[in-house]
């Protein structure tokens, strides 16, 4: 492995007064440590920060970040500020904790010391008695997405996982942050690490065979209902995102028909259901009448440019 590389956990904070001690000392006592360890605090109003502060003393490569609050999404902007290049970044909810071979099992899984994006399994458990030990999960082998741009820009497909089980290169984090658009109802960040890492055509790698700690408690985002309304406010950002980061990037926003059904064969069977995917008949349906949209959208941005300069 590229001993340049450094590994980075990035742990994002908010109110966690009950979790945070737990959630650093899960990242301290890996059996093969992090280089640097990097907290952004949103803005917390309980001791997070108190508890935090005995934790600089004895680790001289933890850096923290305080900043007002405006949402987990912001926390990622303001890290920006710490993340060097060459680096592995492993992301970290302030009420979540990694099993004590958390690092050593993801870098043995992925078999180098360098990729796009990775995300891993999860194990909810409510007492610290309940945690999981160990990393290691099964025997499973990593399973290699390639692209899946199409699939996202075309249907929005969420491949990934929780921040938490997250894992990215510095390169990608860097071509996702800043994002200037501000706080957005029931769209959360692992939402948009899912969404415009494929959109920016990411190599994405799952792994079965690795477990992070997600402390299933009751102010869990995951727990908290979603009215239409919320679901609704959700896609628009969704899609907001991927327009932006389409112009951004010079990206077509529609995929076209080989591009789309080259990934969809990649995925396999097994992934072409978990993803519930339609027959490719009213996929292929739905992604014409999307080119079609898109082209008269552009014809007639066009045309009003030549009437306005005629003018």
């Amino acid at each position: 492995m590229n001993s340049n590389i450094k590994n980075i956990c990035f742990i994002n904070n908010f109110n966690n007064e009950s979790f945070i001690e737990s959630c650093l000392k899960s990242v301290f006592n890996q059996t093969r440590p992090f280089d640097e360890i990097i907290i952004v605090d949103d803005g917390s109003t309980d001791r997070s920060l108190e508890v935090i502060s005995h934790f600089l003393i004895d680790h001289k490569n933890l850096q923290i970040l305080q900043k007002e609050n405006q949402g987990q999404l912001s926390t990622f902007n303001e890290a920006l500020l710490l993340i060097p290049d060459k680096a592995q970044i492993f992301l970290l909810d302030g009420d979540d904790l990694y099993p004590r071979d958390y690092l050593e099992a993801t870098l043995k899984a992925i078999g180098r010391s360098q990729w796009d994006f990775a995300f891993c399994d999860r194990e909810g458990f409510e007492g610290e008695q309940y945690a999981p030990k160990s990393a290691m999960l099964n025997e499973l082998p990593s399973y290699y997405f390639y692209e899946t741009s199409a699939l996202v820009r075309s249907r929005e497909c969420w491949i990934g996982n929780a921040t938490s089980c997250i894992s990215l290169s510095s390169e990608l984090f860097k071509k996702i942050f800043p994002y200037p658009i501000g706080r957005m109802k029931k769209y959360w960040a692992d939402d948009h690490l899912i969404y415009i890492s494929s959109v920016l055509g990411a190599e994405k790698i799952y792994l079965p065979s690795v477990r992070i700690g997600w402390r299933n408690h009751l102010n869990n985002i995951t727990k908290l209902p979603y009215s239409e309304d919320d679901i609704k406010s959700r896609h628009l950002a969704i899609a907001k995102a991927i327009n932006w980061y389409c112009d951004k990037y010079c990206i077509a926003r529609y995929p076209g028909i080989l591009e789309y059904f080259k990934e969809y064969k990649m995925l396999g069977p097994h992934w072409q259901k978990q993803l519930d995917l339609p027959n490719q008949y009213r996929m292929l349906n739905r992604l014409l009448r999307d080119l079609a949209k898109q082209f008269y959208k552009n014809h007639l941005s066009a045309v009003r440019k030549i009437f306005i300069k005629d003018l």
